[in-house]
């Protein structure tokens, strides 16, 4: 995957332009006012993914038609992903398949992360994008994401397996009149991610470092860089997603001369430096780097880097 961090690939596109083609829904023209590339449909492209989500957002509107929820119904685990399809053949049940995930889904893309989390004494296979909820096409990306993590869990609970409960971070006037086929899911809108219900042992770790020794601690820098995007990302919160103890954790951490914090904030540093270096705005770089207060982030950002986001910022124009 390229060194940049808010692209998609291409492939990602390819069921809803089938579902286009098949429902007779003009998308060409919209996607040359992206400036998307001709031959969308054949080639491997990695493009910007908020024009994909504009893209799709753009059509959304202009068909009348919930398309992520009608795409994301139609299919499967294969058609979103041939690489998370390939990276799962191995695997004998769910809770293999979710260590997988976690391990695989930070190399196939940079805005969306992945994780399990016990909520009131239930499972949930967790996700969250990137992109704050005012950006065009957010809605319907969700919905894309949650049918991908279902299509993942029938993989290995059977094709007709349902959730008991469906969280979403969308407001809930985006989701009336949802399909009779939803009627025994219990769906809960306006949550800080989304996440579905599924059943897990109840002493399920969502990773295992300890289990890999010798690659302990890169294992660790791994996670969080991925993880420190998160508003809630904490020592306690990565601590039972390794299965360990703050304490144990920290002490690690200090095996490498680090504590907890300086380990996330140097993550959050390197994506807000990426990202602004790339024009993200200052107020969607904090978004992204899990910040929901704007005077918070600058006043991070400052303590790392001596100036503030949009001063750092205009060096790159």
């Amino acid at each position: 995957m390229p060194n940049t961090i808010n692209i998609s690939n291409s492939n990602n596109l390819l069921p809803f332009l089938n579902y286009f083609d098949q429902q007779g829904i003009e998308w060409k023209s919209v996607a040359e006012k992206y400036q998307f590339p001709e031959d969308l449909k054949d080639g491997e492209y990695w493009l910007p993914s908020h024009q994909t989500m504009a893209f799709l957002n753009t059509i959304m509107r202009k068909s009348n038609r919930r398309i992520g929820l009608d795409v994301g119904r139609l299919i499967t685990l294969e058609q979103i992903s041939p690489e998370l399809h390939s990276a799962f053949v191995h695997c004998d049940n769910l809770e293999q398949a979710i260590h997988t995930l976690i391990e695989v889904m930070p190399t196939l893309n940079s805005h969306v992360v992945v994780w399990p989390e016990k909520i009131e004494d239930k499972w949930y296979l967790c996700h969250r994008g990137a992109y704050h909820p005012s950006v065009s096409g957010f809605d319907q990306a969700e919905w894309f994401r949650a049918f991908a993590l279902l299509s993942l869990c029938r993989s290995f609970l059977g094709k007709t397996w349902e959730p008991t409960s469906v969280l979403m971070s969308l407001p809930g006037h985006l989701a009336k009149d949802l399909p009779a086929a939803f009627s025994s899911v219990s769906f809960t809108f306006g949550h800080a991610f989304g996440a579905i219900e599924i059943p897990l042992s109840d002493n399920f770790i969502g990773v295992e470092p300890q289990k890999r020794e010798h690659d302990w601690h890169t294992t660790l820098d791994a996670l969080i860089n991925t993880y420190a995007v998160l508003p809630w990302f904490n020592v306690e919160w990565l601590a039972q997603l390794i299965g360990s103890s703050p304490r144990t954790l920290q002490r690690r951490l200090a095996d490498q001369g680090l504590t907890f914090r300086q380990s996330r904030d140097n993550a959050r540093c390197e994506t807000a430096t990426k990202l602004l270096r790339e024009k993200v705005s200052p107020f969607e770089t904090a978004w992204r780097c899990g910040y929901t207060d704007l005077s918070n982030f600058n006043r991070a950002f400052k303590g790392w880097m001596k100036q503030t986001p949009a001063q750092y910022q205009s060096q790159f124009k």
